[in-house]
């Protein structure tokens, strides 16, 4: 009987830890190598937003369709990865024993227009629906999205894969190379996967990569007797996304700052005045706790799938690192696993010389 396959996965954020348990799952015998705590960064940090229509919508892409379509190839994978999400998470659930509620019940959109595909939200509806909003502001809804919390999601995919067999080394990385990832504590030898997020570009033998951090502020917000947010909202000055346990989270800037932690007084009054205009009862809340994460980010905003110089890379998900966890992982295991092809488009090596 042949030994299982060697894979060395560095970075146990949302993403290593996923794709170490495809590996693991698929027969793998892998290693996951993070230098801190797994999923302390990006991972949970994040405001876990699963919504492909309106994120390309907002942040529309110039790339090509990945199916031939005239559709960009971010919308292309946000829509696949948000189809496989309900499943993925039980996966989780079941491997971790960990719950991971999931909340795909439709995405609002305050502002003149919505997304295509979006209905617009009045009358009794939009009062049953959200009674916060803002009475001037129209309101549409896109079906089928939602949020999660990646703060119950992180953990069980880091267990998941514990369960699995995935084993952890907790070392710096000293280099990588095909074949090979050199730690503080030794070298360690199979195939290689970088997972590093904003980090990705530090890593020696990837600093030619063009991911640089972007820094996003967010708030916590206790609100007022009466109010609940049930909904995402999207605003023309970020969005808000409710918890299980009545909070909001008010999100995001986008500062290219380098990997300069910590949030400011003027990103802060960026975000409450955007809670304010989006739902006005906002202005009585509590201000609960600041913190502020790292998107990696690339020069076309699309993540980095595939092999630099022999090493495997998924990194650069830029704004939708938590909805585009199921794909990555499924996407990237098929290609080291069976060959399968990843859209060109995102190809790790496009901007080489």
């Amino acid at each position: 009987m042949s030994s299982p396959r060697p894979f060395v996965v560095v970075g146990a954020g949302l993403h290593g830890c996923a794709l170490a348990w495809e590996l693991a799952r698929r027969g793998g015998d892998v290693v996951l190598v993070e230098r801190g705590v797994p999923g302390a960064e990006a991972s949970t940090a994040a405001a876990g937003i699963l919504a492909p229509t309106v994120e390309a919508w907002a942040h529309p892409s110039a790339a090509a369709g990945a199916d031939g379509s005239e559709e960009g190839v971010a919308a292309w994978m946000g829509r696949e990865s948000l189809r496989l999400y309900p499943a993925w998470v039980r996966q989780m659930e079941a491997a971790s024993q960990l719950r991971v509620p999931l909340n795909l019940g439709g995405v609002i959109v305050a502002g003149d227009a919505g997304p295509p595909g979006s209905r617009s939200l009045k009358g009794a509806e939009r009062a049953e629906v959200e009674p916060g909003l803002a009475p001037e502001r129209p309101a549409w809804m896109v079906d089928g999205e939602g949020w999660l919390d990646p703060k119950a999601l992180a953990p069980a995919v880091h267990a998941a894969a514990l369960a699995a067999g995935v084993r952890v080394v907790q070392a710096e990385v000293l280099g990588v190379r095909e074949g090979e990832v050199r730690t503080a504590a030794g070298a360690l030898q199979g195939v290689v996967v970088v997972c590093a997020g904003a980090w990705t570009a530090q890593v020696p033998g990837l600093t030619a990569l063009p991911v640089r951090p972007l820094r996003g502020q967010v708030l916590s917000l206790r609100p007022p007797a009466g109010f609940r947010l049930d909904h995402v909202v999207f605003g023309a000055g970020g969005y808000l996304v409710p918890r299980a346990d009545g909070r909001v989270l008010v999100g995001s800037t986008m500062e290219d700052v380098g990997f300069a932690r910590g949030v400011t007084p003027e990103g802060l009054a960026k975000l409450r005045a955007t809670a304010h205009q989006l739902c006005p009862q906002l202005i009585d809340a509590v201000e609960l706790e600041t913190w502020s994460g790292f998107r990696p980010s690339t020069p076309d905003g699309l993540p980095l799938l595939g092999t630099v110089h022999g090493v495997w890379v998924a990194s650069g998900h830029h704004r939708n690192g938590i909805l585009l966890a199921p794909y990555t992982a499924l996407s990237v295991a098929d290609a080291i696993l069976e060959g399968k092809s990843l859209p060109s488009a995102l190809r790790a090596d496009r901007f080489s010389a």
